[in-house]
């Protein structure tokens, strides 16, 4: 089955197609020149008139015709209504080529429906009690295969048959095969080398052997293949049945896929897993040559402002020139490699003295100083470069290129531009600060620091506040609020996060009875749950009690959860998540398409709503992610789930989510977070 991530960009970008029980997708014979991914539904593979397998969602049908621009091996129909995507060569090769993972699931099937064939052909040859029989039903399976058979008398090796893909991909006529011998369609392999291969089979120590290379066309082109061949009783003497796959387009792919494993696709330059071989070896050539090595990680700053204002193939462009002028600055033998997104690492041995990182990144930062022209832009690029250096701050690459992260990120930000940092020691106070936030927040705990934000959520079709969200904040005394991207993050003890947890669930059921007391138009109260309250045993008998003691009904409570929660430990989480739906709770997605949460899984967990992240909110007018919201608001309506969009500021946002179908809205068009005073005031005056 194919990656859930791939199935919703491909979902952007792909036509959808609807088909009823009973109506055909494509038949046996006719040219393809598109495959299929299943949605929704299930659909079954016929040869002629009989059902060889059925294919379900997450699958895909018509990879081959799609590869070998070819005739299709069966028809295909519904067997219920089922949506599926139509993928093209073009965008075959634009997604699942550059997703290995992906690609080996691809030729992994078409490897799997290979051997099909060579079973199918087996279990054939093992029924033949005749010869005229076995003519019959061995031509038959020749004529109907998608790889290339033949056959050759095992003493003479003069070829007695050729199925037409043998025919079609060796370039010989029907009528002139008896006339040639196996050995001229060889390759460049010595005879010798088949005889030591096929004298098992010959002499029955094998019922079957491998034997891999290339074969010879009559034009005299070589192309890779998979050979079997198997022994099989002729009309005087045994005949030797070669099944044979064609690999020419597998070891494209395969090839493409080793490129996309370790280079970056969009500047050919070495990716993260080259990037941390390539600084290793040159670790140790520092080493024993007794030289430094210098470590630049170089962030590209307010790349979504640029985005934004370029576009997606702007910014591969910008990207793209960004690359070769970093490269145009370094001195011979440097590595260079895009690290991620927006990163690039660099490094070098300066040849004499250390001081040479500062000549460099001058170099680097003043060649930024030059706009850089992208589709009649000029467009200014801000950097910013920690620097470490072997061996006085690490010995391992992924130590140098930590150091080298922390040491851009000492930088303030608001001289995070154009601008370099070394790494040093004391940078490990940040490490302390974490230890002192944790304590400190344990305190705040046990001397009611917290408070509780509710944020209301507004119902699209009658224009309504209906809920909330409550929001926890920590008014620290010394610092002030801190928010809870500030601090979350980055608190590692889960009795902390879980006592946390405890809380903030009692504190907004309690809310919520009184809202309810006063008869005010709040409906339900969503409340985050964190992956350390999921992996509590008696989570489910404490929200149980929770809610019964505050004496509300449990379906005013919407617990939100994350992808990641799900991933982590799925038949446990979703196991809890049944047993509170039984008393009325409901469960929210929290952020869906933001991670790589499998697709299919979302009808085995227990879900109400789906919520679209405010990265695709807040540039909802782009084509993309007007696509992106559609999808998963499309997505959801198959699942029988409502959506909403968190996020929304402004009028235009709010009417373009009203006409894809989102079912509710929240963010600051609607209002702010308020303190529970304020929420109450709010609620009051409707």
């Amino acid at each position: 089955m194919l990656d859930t991530g791939v199935i919703e960009t491909l979902a952007l970008d792909c036509e959808e197609i609807i088909l009823n029980p009973e109506e055909i997708l494509f038949k046996e014979g006719e040219l393809g020149d598109a495959m299929f991914v299943i949605l929704f539904g299930n659909l079954s593979v016929e040869r002629q008139n009989t059902v060889i397998a059925k294919r379900v969602r997450g699958d895909h049908v018509g990879e081959m015709a799609l590869i070998e621009s070819g005739p299709r091996a069966a028809t295909v129909k519904a067997l219920t209504e089922t949506y599926l995507l139509k993928i093209l060569r073009e965008q075959f090769h634009k997604y699942f080529t550059s997703n290995p993972q992906t690609l080996m699931e691809i030729l992994k099937t078409i490897s799997e429906r290979s051997r099909e064939d060579l079973e199918a052909l087996d279990r054939s040859m093992k029924n033949l009690h005749t010869e005229k029989k076995a003519t019959s039903r061995l031509q038959d399976l020749l004529n109907n295969t998608s790889n290339e058979i033949y056959t050759f008398d095992s003493t003479t090796f003069f070829f007695q048959t050729m199925n037409p893909r043998a025919l079609k991909n060796l370039g010989y006529a029907s009528e002139k095969i008896t006339r040639i011998k196996f050995f001229d369609i060889l390759g460049d392999i010595d005879p010798r080398v088949f005889d030591k291969v096929i004298t098992p089979l010959l002499s029955n120590l094998k019922t079957e052997v491998d034997f891999d290379g290339t074969q010879k066309r009559k034009d005299g082109s070589i192309y890779p293949v998979k050979r079997k061949f198997k022994l099989m009783d002729g009309a005087t003497h045994p005949v030797i049945v070669g099944i044979v796959e064609d690999v020419s387009e597998i070891r494209e792919l395969q090839n493409k896929n080793m490129e996309l494993t370790f280079y970056d696709t969009l500047t050919g330059l070495p990716n993260k897993r080259l990037l941390l071989e390539q600084l290793a070896s040159a670790i140790t050539q520092a080493k024993s040559e007794n030289k430094i090595l210098m470590v630049f990680l170089i962030d590209l700053l307010k790349m979504k402002a640029i985005k934004s204002s370029l576009g997606f193939d702007g910014i591969d462009l910008l990207l793209v020139a960004v690359a070769k002028r970093i490269e145009a600055e370094l001195p011979h033998g440097s590595i260079l490699g895009r690290f991620s997104e927006n990163e690039f690492l660099v490094a070098f041995s300066p040849a004499s003295h250390e001081t040479l990182d500062e000549e460099i990144t001058g170099l680097i930062l003043r060649s930024f100083q030059i706009p850089v022209p992208v589709n009649r832009q000029d467009v200014f690029v801000n950097l910013s470069i920690g620097i470490s250096c072997f061996p006085k701050d690490g010995w391992k690459a992924e130590i140098l290129i930590e150091q080298a992260g922390t040491a851009a990120q000492h930088i303030p930000l608001a001289e995070r531009t154009n601008t370099y940092c070394r790494y040093n020691p004391n940078m490990a106070y940040m490490v302390k600060s974490r230890e002192f936030l944790e304590r400190d927040l344990r305190d705040g705990l046990e001397s009611n620091q917290f408070e509780l934000y509710y944020q209301p959520k507004s119902d699209l079709k009658t224009n309504t506040i209906t809920g909330v969200e409550a929001l926890v904040r920590w008014n620290h005394p010394r610092i002030g609020m801190i928010y809870p991207l500030d601090f979350i993050p980055i608190v590692e003890n889960r009795e902390i996060m879980v006592s946390l947890g405890d809380w903030v669930l009692k504190t907004a059921c309690q809310q919520m009875k009184s809202w309810l007391d006063m008869n005010l138009p709040v409906k339900t109260m969503a409340i985050n749950i964190s992956a350390p309250e999921f992996k509590k045993t008696d989570l489910v008998p404490y929200i149980k009690k929770t809610i019964s003691d505050v004496e509300i009904d449990p379906e005013c409570i919407e617990l939100e959860v994350t992808e990641a929660i799900l991933i982590d430990g799925l038949e446990s989480v979703v196991s809890k998540l049944k047993q509170l739906r039984k008393i009325g709770v409901k469960f929210s997605l929290d952020d869906f398409g933001t991670g790589n949460y499998p697709l299919r899984l979302l009808s085995s967990v227990p879900l109400d709503i789906l919520k679209i992240d405010q990265t695709f909110v807040k540039d909802i007018s782009t084509e993309e992610n007007v696509m992106i919201a559609k999808s998963i608001i499309s997505l959801a309506k198959v699942f029988n789930l409502q959506t909403i969009a968190v996020g929304v500021e402004t009028k235009n946002q709010k009417e373009i989510l009203q006409s894809l179908g989102c079912d509710f809205i929240q963010g600051y068009l609607l209002s702010e977070p308020l303190p529970a005073d304020q929420a109450t005031e709010l609620f009051s005056s409707l």
